[in-house]
């Protein structure tokens, strides 16, 4: 079965009710192609202005009024901006291979502020592989109706328990180009993770990073952003992917351990190395772990150079532009930056910062070069794990999974790990996020490695230089080699090669 993805309009704006969500779906699996789609929510976008100001007879009706007549229009309201950002999503998911579905968050959260038909939301919830939410920015934060349905489910243990491991993502609207939108999808994606679903942002075709980002102020204008619209094409693309991923890791199994790689960027007195041997004590049977003292080497700052990575190659080829004459030890990690299933950023944030030790800003800077170099930790699972002195307030776990979303990975809850006087306040909590992590890593890395199965071949991450003219000028150079034909080739006959040794053969799927 294709995945399902529901698609979920956060806007007091929306225009799509009751026959009008269905309608909406399919006229977007009528979209044979993105101008057609293109063509399509600019008319909606013009027909829900129009239908905006007739309903409020030139504004003179009050807000609530205006959306009463709306209503009654009953699927020919137009689309609002976030419901035309929304629709971008859903239609490149469709042309994924996935079904889609559509609904507006004020049917269930209606203005008078009385929640109905909660069982219902709660089914279609339940019924979807992915869910994919499109909401206005307020202040850099999502709208009220986005956060009635967050505390939906967390009151809701049942509802929460049956969410885990699907996938979200998000798109935000505002009203200015850096009006906010990406600390909302941040947010956003923070509350979904800590819920338990999976969070992915774009893919890699825009820029992997953290979801839609529509521009959008008046009604009826988010038709015409067309970066806007790529971004949110990108997000549906993106978790459809990742939906997909997760069903086959459910229909297929792991013959074997997960591989799970450990970086330790800040440490003092080798407590986060300590916790770390010990967090994996009771895993051997389950993770193959390699665990990476960052502390312990040189590393070099980043200088942004325009022609990151140096060249096109294999993944094996170490192509930073740093090279070990400057003492620098990046070249010699990069091997163990391969064939990883998952990677967990690990820091301790000490009260006392003597003798603390941090290359946490200069690793992260330097991973530019894998990045760029085709996402070469794409898809695989990722969450931080920090241990905190009471009260430090760091941010760390905050500023490594923003950090590594970017390297189009898919992300979980983070694990935070409290220390009063050396005393540890929760482990049993991180025990638990763990065993979930592996879980999930287990899951993800069935479904990656299912991809190969009967020959078949994924389309390649391809990093995209937006915003660099030399580095886009060299990438062509370096098209013309087929270089990077040949790093794809290399690379997809490697995870073959693993799907071979690591999946076992009997009843294995794919998702038609």
């Amino acid at each position: 079965m294709r995945p399902k993805i529901l698609g979920i309009a956060g806007s007091l704006r929306n225009a799509r009710w009751g026959a009008g969500n269905q309608s909406l779906i399919r006229d977007l699996y009528n979209c044979s192609d993105e101008q057609a789609l293109k063509n399509y929510l600019s008319s909606q976008a013009d027909l829900h202005l129009q239908n905006f100001v007739e309903a409020g007879r030139a504004e003179q009706l009050a807000f609530n009024e205006i959306y009463q007549n709306l209503r009654r229009l009953d699927g020919k309201q137009g689309l609002s901006n976030s419901e035309v950002a929304l629709a971008a999503g859903l239609w490149s998911a469709a042309k994924a291979g996935c079904e889609i579905e559509h609904l507006s968050l004020s049917e269930y959260f209606p203005a008078t502020g009385v929640s109905r038909d909660l069982d219902r939301l709660k089914t279609r919830l339940r019924s979807a592989d992915g869910i994919l939410i499109a909401t206005p920015v307020y202040f850099g934060d999502r709208g009220s109706l986005v956060q009635d349905l967050i505390d939906l489910i967390r009151g809701d243990g049942a509802l929460q328990g049956d969410l885990q491991n699907k996938v979200y993502a998000g798109i935000a609207v505002g009203a200015k180009r850096n009006g906010g939108q990406e600390t909302t999808l941040i947010y956003q994606l923070f509350d979904m993770i800590n819920l338990g679903l999976l969070g992915v942002g774009n893919d890699s075709d825009t820029t992997s990073q953290y979801g839609g980002t529509g521009h959008a102020g008046d009604v009826g204008t988010m038709a015409n952003d067309d970066y806007g619209l790529w971004t949110s094409m990108g997000t549906g693309r993106r978790i459809a992917h990742v939906a997909g991923l997760v069903k086959l890791g459910r229909i297929n199994s792991l013959n074997g351990k997960t591989r799970i790689m450990f970086w330790v960027l800040q440490d003092k007195d080798d407590v986060a190395v300590r916790h770390v041997q010990e967090l994996v004590e009771n895993y051997y049977d389950k993770v193959d772990p390699t665990i990476i003292n960052v502390g312990e080497q040189y590393i070099s700052r980043c200088i942004a150079c325009d022609i990151c990575p140096t060249h096109i190659d294999i993944d094996e080829e170490y192509r930073c532009i740093i090279q070990g004459g400057y003492r620098d030890q990046m070249g010699t990690l990069h091997y163990d930056f391969l064939n990883q299933d998952a990677i967990v950023p690990v820091v301790y944030s000490s009260t006392d910062r003597q003798n603390l030790v941090s290359n946490y800003q200069r690793f992260i800077e330097r991973t530019r070069y894998l990045r760029r170099g085709d996402y070469v930790f794409s898809d695989c699972l990722t969450a931080p794990l920090v241990i905190e002195d009471l009260g430090v307030a760091e941010n760390m776990h905050l500023r490594t999974a923003t950090s590594l979303i970017r390297h189009h990975t898919i992300v979980t809850e983070p694990m935070l790990l409290y220390l009063q006087n050396g005393h540890m306040l929760n482990s049993d909590q991180v025990q638990n996020k763990f065993d979930r992590f592996v879980e999930r890593s287990h899951l993800l890395t069935t479904g990656r490695l299912s991809i190969f199965v009967n020959g078949q071949k994924p389309g390649t991450s391809k990093y995209n230089p937006v915003g660099y003219i030399l580095s886009a000028e060299k990438d062509k150079d370096d098209e013309k080699l087929c270089s990077r034909a040949r790093m794809v080739e290399t690379r997809h006959r490697k995870l073959a090669m693993d799907a071979k040794l690591r999946l076992i053969e009997e009843n294995l799927s794919v998702v038609k």
